[in-house]
């Protein structure tokens, strides 16, 4: 995926009246790394990617384009995809945490999809002091990248009846950006769920299927289940996969998530989350797909799935 970055509004953002497409919005904030934001090695957790990146992306495009005017038309940018990726350095608690991003129009060529691409990259002090500290930091710590997260938000109507849902051209609002071209693929099940090369397949007995169901405090205004209790899935079905394999799950770090959303689920309806486990060396992966639970049988295909890349580090990493 393109990497974008940086920076304030750009004066071409900033003219009301200007006949010229917007290129991209960008933007950046700066803020204390928060107490919920950081694992007890210090470093950014995967749940707090969505919390910590998407309000400035999108309080930045609603300041531009009216995007309550878009809803109020039912139009909505439905999460299609994420691209998280946490540092290996543990950063410094209550330090500024600089939060940079980018955000395009774009268009996929081989679907006709309008959707919304961001890249937020997070820029920290490292920890000056062991954990014995319990985030006391004195600040003397260099400037490292904490982390990145990339989105695709979808344009889509998802009131409409079904076959009147997906969006194709650009509503008017939003046709103050400019339009880019995506000409790669879409992310897609598929081309996540390929078996990543010279891993070896872990046993995980009882460990590799968990069966749940969602209710309302899961839900958004969106009507459906929030982004992040996937998120927050895959994380503890990350853990379940490392104790049904027998690793140190102490010494484990999740480095990178990605997230593909093909259906989005509902209040009342049960599912299964369903994992495999690799590993080469010290490196693992999970695999795992959100599957609708169907009289009691999960569905033929996962209504969202997601890999994630991890670390097992060494007894004396601190």
């Amino acid at each position: 995926m393109a990497a974008f970055c940086k920076s304030q509004p750009t004066t071409e953002a900033l003219m009301s009246e200007s006949t010229t497409p917007i290129e991209a919005i960008t933007g950046s904030v700066m803020s204390p790394s928060h107490f919920d934001w950081l694992d007890m090695k210090y470093r950014v957790r995967m749940r707090a990617f969505v919390s910590l990146c998407m309000p400035p992306v999108f309080s930045n495009l609603e300041s531009q384009i009216k995007m309550m005017a878009l809803r109020k038309q039912g139009y909505a940018p439905i999460m299609y995809f994420l691209d998280f990726r946490s540092g290996t350095t543990p950063i410094a608690f209550g330090r500024a945490l600089e939060n940079s991003h980018t955000l395009r129009l774009c268009r996929s060529a081989a679907e006709q999809r309008v959707f919304l691409h961001s890249r937020s990259v997070l820029r920290a002090k490292s920890r000056s002091h062991g954990p014995e500290a319990l985030g006391y930091d004195d600040g003397s710590g260099e400037m490292i990248e904490a982390g990145t997260a990339e989105a695709l938000h979808v344009i889509t109507r998802p009131m409409a009846p079904p076959g009147e849902r997906q969006v194709t051209t650009a509503p008017e609002e939003l046709r103050l950006l400019k339009e880019h071209a995506w000409d790669g693929p879409m992310p897609s099940i598929e081309n996540l769920s390929v078996p990543p090369e010279g891993y070896e397949r872990l046993d995980l007995g009882a460990w590799a299927e968990r069966t749940d169901v969602w209710g309302i405090p899961n839900t958004d205004i969106n009507q459906h289940v929030n982004v992040q209790e996937y998120v927050r899935g895959g994380e503890n079905a990350f853990t379940r996969a490392l104790h049904g394999a027998g690793l140190p799950i102490a010494r484990h770090h999740i480095t990178r998530a990605r997230l593909v959303f093909r259906r989005p689920f509902f209040p009342g309806q049960t599912y299964m989350i369903r994992a495999t486990l690799y590993r080469r060396d010290n490196a693992t992966q999970l695999q795992a797909g959100y599957y609708a639970l169907e009289n009691g049988k999960p569905a033929e295909r996962p209504s969202s799935f997601l890999v994630y890349d991890g670390i097992i580090e060494d007894e004396n990493a601190r």
